[in-house]
């Protein structure tokens, strides 16, 4: 070998190593950009794992052990480089950015790794290191995404069932209903109680108190799960398990109650916390049999019942019953005025209505029914209205109030028509709490010819819906949760409705447990009977019911028959409805009813229906999810019918030829939910086995109104006929049910429905080829197309006339689409689109515009979409503007605007050239509410076109010019925004434009704007620009955004400013309620001054992630200091993960925060006080009702406080470095010093710490006049606060006589963790402070300078403490400290406390070191681990009549266990000495045996 051929081959072997390890620094931003990809994909997959799991846990199945070593792996990976706020909002944006972010946070991570490499190639290039770590963990991700492929399987989960809302709003805020509420949410906290009840008579509103606790103990977080399901007076075990494993989300496999109650239970027990609600308890309910923990057996399963009897609820042995009393008077009366409306004023009326309102009883039911039944009616009706009801004799309806039967039978015999009589009437024929629906009614209706000069079903339909309306509007009926399809009856009003039923031969039992039919006698002279039971074991046979018109019968245990001749006596029947049956054959009585006129099968299973043949005057007929595979050619018999249903006929395989078109006056055909009919292509003559009809058959009926239909493809619809009747209404859908829209297919079971079109999966050729096809597509009012290929222009390809009668456009996943609307052809003269209100385009990913034109040529752009409510734009990688502003100018009915990861989006709004110019000022979108804005990285603003342009140097990152938009062409400006994008450094000399949102001009086009929601725009600068904003105009004051109520800023990485440019005198803003700004790194404060003045309804902060924040409100340019209020009525303040944030405002400016309900502070490090880190020096005055300038709650909206909020008063310049100490206001360099009385400056003293030289600063989060203002403060959370030295600084409290109002009266929980400096958390106050009395949860973990919680003046306060947890504290020596010299020694009562925790405390040697708190009436827990110095709890004897166990950490894990120990000796001290002394001697020298608990 040469030596060439040598030092070839050496080289070789180290060109590939040095190839590879130069990669890592060539490829260093893209293998950051695919780590962030490829962790943003793993993250998602745990979430459907997690998915996976969960779902299994509530199903009680167990994990395979390598899904389990995934997730901790997975865990691993993500715990060291994300947090799952991050990852959820930065997603879909890898570019440079985000890589700078992303380098930030893995460069932390790798700091160890570089530094153990110094010798390698990372020692002097960290960024070699990075792309290696990050192409390393590449890899390994990919490994796991591809090892979880066999662990999902599904790609959606179905949402947790609500509850629901009350019916009578405003009614919970009435005085005794809020008092209750608040009573039960009290008893639920407690943990001993476990069942409680709310009783009272029917109508009184337990119902609506139930889901109002509900509702409340949701959102409080007082439970992880609520359920609430209806018992009733027919108690169905089967029924109430199904329905709380369906709220659950649990499956049950097994079929007999006992296996379904120990998995119900399981599943229960299994839950951290659940609120179970049984509403309408008549008798004791088997819990056990259901499957529901009580006793005790499952703390935190905690159960509320609602009954009519106190009896029923004591024998199920509830701890606590809540008896609901009457409304008030007053109560009543106001809830009557709203009901009864402005008509109770007028002179001769009120004292009438005043005699109405009383007669009412209080009860809401009847407040609200009789109420709306005399709403606006003369005095001689309420005068008729007012002697009925004081003469009315009730039937005696147990546990119902006479009031309420004769309001009810009042509000009945007020409806003005018998049609809407008959129609309550039917509605009684339901189970109690059932979903009726209203189809039914019509169906019903239409059989007993209830209706008066109806000929149709459509008409029938449409009279029914108003008598419906209008019986809802009377409270007679409620609105159902199913939908506007569906309504309820309240199980009183059903009740009387029966009762009134009756008299007119109603014969109705819906008993569960009935096994035989009514007495015979009852059935004979009935005229309407319905009868629902699980099953019925005993058929009459022979029965004569002469005058019988309607009969329903259900039956829960599937596929029950009918004896052969029950119908035989039943000739003048007009309705037959049944439900849950089997028929091989259907009765042969059913021939005798020759007059029955609606036949309706519910979820049946019929092998032979040829016997309906011979029902020649059936009008209505229903199979409605019933199992039958082939229509019988004696259908053709029909001739009247008007009405055929075969939705959700999922085994219908064939339907005969000719039939459909036999039924000659067949009036509407649905079919949603039938998959497996083979349609012929052609009508066909011929009675060939097997063969099908054809859709062809449809186009002969005359009669045809209504067509609902699904269809394997369009390909089966006739090409070049039409439907005789050009009125049709339609509902087509064709393609694949699950690409089509799965989640909609319930709205097509609606009766009431607009023209619709659905089609997926098919060729724009076939749509072509489809003369039937472009016929409807001129009539359609909904149009949702999907994966339609070829399609490139929807107007005119599919309608040339433009879509004139379109109201709903949907389209989706086609690629070929290039536009909405082409209209740079001449062959086009109409606006298209003139009615359209909502047009939704997702995933077209070649879509280049919406409209596209030629200005000059198309006079009639501004027509189109003028009628637009609501657009919706996502994944539309390649739009860059939704419309130019001679559409935008038509857009006057826009009310939602929303653009979703459209990755080219540059502007909302764009200005095509000097033809436009003229357009600025006639921009207006007055009803546009919502806009929101996600994940758009080029978006530079809403219209970039016009207003004035301000110019920024890069390097400086300043403004340097501004100049008219004349002098920026198009061209100039897309140079220029290409330079910004351009990912080189910039020149020093390169200007480039300021990125705003809204500029001084665009945002004043939506002036009604509510709802702003901005995510990921990377590009963004501000918000809110108003360099050049005019504040008025011809006199007139300019207001901006005055109706914006929601601002959410998220993921903006260049966002430096909110509002920016803020000029003075600026007014708007003012019902601001909620603002969230998340993940902005540059922004260095929220608020400009100017503007924080004006956020007087401003009720939510919260600020996550922004690592560059200071402070909130900042103080802007030479503007004069002022102490005015900022912020009165925030009840929510939450601050997270903000590393520099010192305060709330370095300037003095006043934040009493009278409204403050929770405060939670997060990781911010540098936050030194809740105010201003400067605070004014004012004189200190008697406060009084005349000179208080703090507002109340009446105050809060006067026009003399919104004065005092928005003036101005000059303030002090050059404060110089000033710092807020515990005391007040301190120069530093000057000693501390604080406010006396006098207004004059004393020295600052800390009891705890010597005085010296150079006292060092003692920050106070709460300063005392922070502190005197949270009067409704009921939580503060306050992790990883490194500054506050104090929490709660009392001494400079004023306690005069006039000022002895408790102090932060109404907080419940203090939670402190992470508070490294912190030395106290009650600073000493005046010995006859006031406070604190609410305060149950106290918990202070990692607090490693605090050496005791609180002194007995504090403790005696704590008169409601329940738990004290303290953990982890190194410096802790005592929690209940010495009292001082000067305090009065007195006994300190801990009755409310019931459990304490005391872990990793290695200094603790006391609880208290004196015998001052001898007395724990409650206490049941202690908790006592890693506290090697704890010798005794408190010296003295102890009364702790609760408790029987100290735990250590150890054994507590598992106390839930049978069997499990506690250590226990007759005494709390004794026991504590025991267990610790006894663990130093290794516990083999103790002398006397632990008792076994």
């Amino acid at each position: 070998m040469d030596a060439v051929s040598v030092i070839v081959t050496i080289g070789g072997c180290f060109v590939d190593p040095i190839k590879k390890h130069c990669g890592y620094l060539i490829h260093y931003n893209s293998n950051i950009k695919d780590l962030i990809i490829k962790i943003q994909k793993l993250h998602d997959k745990r979430k459907g794992v997690q998915l996976e799991i969960a779902e299994a846990e509530r199903n009680g199945r167990v994990m395979l052990p390598e899904v389990v070593t995934w997730i901790e792996k997975v865990r691993n990976i993500l715990d060291e480089y994300v947090d799952e706020t991050w990852i959820e909002e930065v997603r879909n944006i890898p570019d440079q950015d985000v890589v700078e972010t992303w380098i930030e946070k893995v460069r932390n991570i790798l700091d160890e790794d570089v530094e153990a490499n110094k010798m390698s190639l990372g020692g002097w290039c960290p960024s070699y290191s990075l792309s290696r770590k990050a192409k390393k963990k590449t890899l390994e991700i990919d490994g796991l995404l591809s090892d979880a492929a066999p662990f999902v399987t599904r790609v959606s989960y179905p949402p947790p069932l609500g509850i629901g809302s009350s019916s009578i709003e405003g009614i919970m805020d009435f005085e005794s209903r809020t008092k209750m509420r608040k009573e039960v949410l009290e008893a639920l906290r407690t943990d001993k109680v476990n069942m409680i009840a709310i009783c009272g008579m029917g109508g009184i509103g337990k119902t609506t108190m139930a889901k109002e606790v509900a509702k409340r103990a949701k959102d409080d977080k007082l439970f992880d799960e609520v359920v609430m399901v209806v018992v009733s007076q027919n108690q169905d075990l089967r029924s109430i398990q199904v329905h709380i494993a369906e709220m659950l989300g649990l499956q049950f496999v097994e079929d007999s109650l006992l296996a379904r109650a120990e998995r119900l239970r399981k599943r229960l027990m299994d839950s951290k916390s659940v609120l179970i609600i049984l509403d309408d308890v008549w008798d004791a309910l088997d819990l056990e049999a259901v499957g529901i923990p009580y006793g005790g057996q499952h703390n935190k399963c905690k159960i509320l019942l609602t009954s009519r009897s106190e009896e029923a609820c004591t024998q199920m042995k509830t701890q606590k019953i809540f008896p609901i009393k009457v409304l008030s008077e007053e109560e009543a009366w106001n809830l009557f005025r709203e009901m009864a409306g402005n008509c109770i004023d007028t002179l001769g009326l009120h004292p009438i209505a005043k005699e109405v309102a009383k007669e009412c009883g209080g009860l809401p039911v009847a407040i609200v029914t009789v109420g709306r039944a005399l709403e606006n009616k003369s005095e001689f009706e309420w005068r008729a209205a007012l002697q009925q009801l004081e003469n009315s004799i009730p039937k005696n309806i147990p546990g119902l109030d006479s009031k309420v039967y004769s309001s009810i039978e009042l509000s009945y015999s007020y409806l003005k028509s018998d049609e809407a009589k008959s129609c309550f009437l039917l509605c009684c024929l339901y189970p109690e709490d059932s979903d009726i629906g209203i189809e039914f009614l019509v169906r019903y209706g239409v059989g007993q010819r209830l209706f008066a000069k109806i000929d149709t079903v459509a008409e029938a339909r449409n009279r029914v819906h108003a008598i419906v309306k209008n019986l809802k509007r009377s409270f007679l009926l409620l609105d159902s949760e199913e939908g506007e399809m569906f309504v309820k009856m309240h199980d009183v009003v059903r009740d009387v409705a029966i009762s009134i039923a009756e008299n007119q031969g109603f014969l109705v039992r819906c008993n569960e447990k009935k096994e035989e039919w009514p007495e015979k006698d009852l059935c004979e002279r009935s005229t309407a009977i319905s009868l629902v039971s699980r099953e019925l074991e005993r058929h009459p046979d022979g029965l004569e019911c002469p005058e019988l018109e309607l009969l329903l019968l259900e039956f829960k245990r599937r596929w029950q028959s009918l004896p052969p001749n029950l119908f035989k006596g039943m000739k003048g029947l007009k309705v037959l409805s049944l439900t849950y049956m089997s028929f091989p054959s259907l009765p042969q009585s059913i021939n005798v009813l020759q007059n029955l006129r609606t036949l309706q099968f519910v979820d049946c299973e019929i092998t032979d229906a040829s016997a309906i043949g011979e029902l020649r005057k059936l009008e209505i007929l229903s199979f409605w999810g019933s199992k039958i595979k082939e229509l019988p050619g004696e259908m053709r018999n029909l001739s009247y019918l008007k009405f055929l249903e075969l939705t959700k006929c999922n085994y219908l395989v064939r339907i005969p030829p000719n039939l459909l078109s036999s039924l000659s006056h067949l009036e509407e055909l649905c079919m949603f939910g039938v998959n497996s009919v083979d349609w012929e292509p052609v009508e066909g003559n011929k009675e060939e086995e097997g063969a099908n009809a054809s859709l062809t058959e449809l186009m002969s009926l005359s009669y045809l109104v209504a067509l609902k239909i699904q269809i394997p493809n369009i390909k089966v619809l006739p090409k070049d006929l039409a439907f005789k009747n050009d009125t049709i209404k339609f509902q087509i859908f064709s393609g694949d049910n699950k690409v089509i829209d799965e989640d909609k297919l319930k709205e097509s079971f609606h009766c009431l429905f607009k023209n619709s079109l659905r089609l997926a999966s098919c060729d724009v050729s076939d749509i072509a080829e489809s003369q039937m096809l472009l016929q409807l597509f001129k009539k359609s009012e909904i149009l949702k197309l999907k994966e339609i290929k070829g399609l490139k222009n929807i107007v005119y390809e599919l309608d040339k006339e433009g879509f004139q009668c379109l109201k709903v456009l949907k389209v989706g996943d086609s690629d070929d689409v290039e536009y909405v609307m082409d209209a740079t052809s001449d062959e086009n003269p109409r606006a298209a689109f003139p009615i359209l209100e909502s047009l939704k385009v997702c995933r077209l990913n070649n879509l280049k515009e919406i409209y596209h034109s030629q200005f000059s040529k198309r006079s009639f752009s501004s027509a189109c979409f003028s009628n637009l409510k609501s657009l919706c734009l996502k994944k539309c990688q390649h739009l860059k503007n939704v419309f130019s502003l001679s559409i935008a100018r038509g857009l006057v009915q826009l009310q939602k605007l929303e653009i979703d990861d459209c990755d080219d989006m540059e502007e909302c709004f764009h200005k095509e050239g000097e033809d436009e110019k003229a357009l600025n000022d006639k921009i207006m979108f007055p009803q546009l509410t919502s806009i929101e804005l996600g994940y758009l990285p080029k978006l530079i603003g809403f219209c970039t076109g016009v207003g004035p342009v301000e110019l920024v140097q890069p390097s400086l990152n300043q403004e340097v010019g501004r100049i008219s938009i004349d002098e920026v062409t198009n061209l100039e400006k897309h140079k220029m925004t290409n330079i910004q994008q351009h990912t080189s450094p910039f020149p020093e000399s390169t200007p480039i434009i300021s990125h705003k949102l809204f500029s001084s001009k665009t945002i004043l086009w939506p002036p009604n704007l509510e709802n702003l929601k901005l995510r990921g725009a990377k590009s963004l600068e501000a918000v809110f620009d108003l360099k050049g904003l005019k504040i008025d105009e011809d006199h007139q004051r300019i207001v901006v955004l005055a109706q914006l109520k929601t601002l959410e800023v998220n993921s903006s990485s260049k966002l430096g400013h909110v509002w920016k440019n803020v000029p003075r005198g600026i007014q708007g803003f003012q019902n601001l309620t909620s603002i969230e700004v998340r993940l902005c790194p540059l922004l260095r404060y929220l608020f400009p001054t100017s503007i924080a003045k004006l956020l007087v309804e401003l009720q939510s902060i919260d600020i996550n992630e922004c690592h560059a924040i200071e402070n909130i409100v900042q103080r802007e340019g030479e503007e004069e200091a002022t102490d005015i209020i900022l912020f009165p009525r925030v009840s929510s303040l939450k601050l997270r993960m903000l590393p520099n944030i010192m305060s709330l405002c370095i300037k003095a400016y006043s934040f009493e925060w009278s409204s403050m309900k929770e405060i939670c502070l997060y990781r911010c490090p540098k936050l030194k006080t809740i105010g201003s880190e400067i605070q004014s020096l004012r004189k200190s005055k008697e406060i009084s009702r005349e000179l208080d300038s703090r507002p109340n709650e009446q105050e809060l909206g006067s026009p003399g406080f919104l004065r005092r909020c928005l003036e101005c008063v000059p303030r002090r310049k050059n404060y110089g470095l000033m710092a807020v100490s515990d005391q007040g206001i301190t120069n530093k360099s000057q000693r501390s010093y604080s406010v006396k009385e006098e207004g004059t400056l004393s020295k600052s003293k800390d009891s705890k710490v010597s005085d010296s030289d150079n006292p060092s600063e003692i920050w106070s989060l709460f300063p005392s006049h922070i502190i005197e203002c949270l009067k409704n403060l009921e939580l503060i959370v306050l992790v990883d606060l490194l500054s506050p030295e104090i929490i709660f600084q009392l001494e400079e409290l004023n306690v005069e006589e006039s000022h002895m109002a408790p102090i932060l009266d109404q907080l419940r929980i203090l939670n402190l963790r992470g508070l490294d400096n912190l030395m106290h958390i009650w600073k000493k106050g005046p010995e006859r402070i006031l406070g604190f009395g609410n305060m149950r949860f106290l918990n202070v973990d990692k607090c490693n300078s605090l050496t005791y919680l609180f002194l007995p003046s504090i403790a005696k306060l704590l008169v409601m403490l329940e738990e004290i947890e303290v953990t982890c504290c190194e410096k802790i020596e005592e929690i209940l400290a010495r009292a001082g010299e000067e305090e009065e020694e007195k006994n300190v009562l801990f009755h409310k406390v019931n459990r304490i925790c005391l872990k990793g405390l290695p200094r603790l040697k006391y609880f208290c070191p004196e015998t001052n708190a001898f007395e724990w009436p409650s206490l049941v827990e202690i908790i006592v681990d890693e506290c090697p110095s704890l010798s005794t709890f408190i010296p003295s004897n102890l009364y702790t009549p609760k408790l029987e166990g100290v735990y250590d950490e150890e054994e507590v894990r598992f106390s839930w266990e049978e069997g499990g120990t506690r250590h226990w000796k007759g005494e709390l001290n004794a026991t504590i000495e025991h267990i610790f002394k006894g663990k130093e001697k290794q516990s083999n020298q103790e002398t006397q045996p632990e008792e076994q608990i």
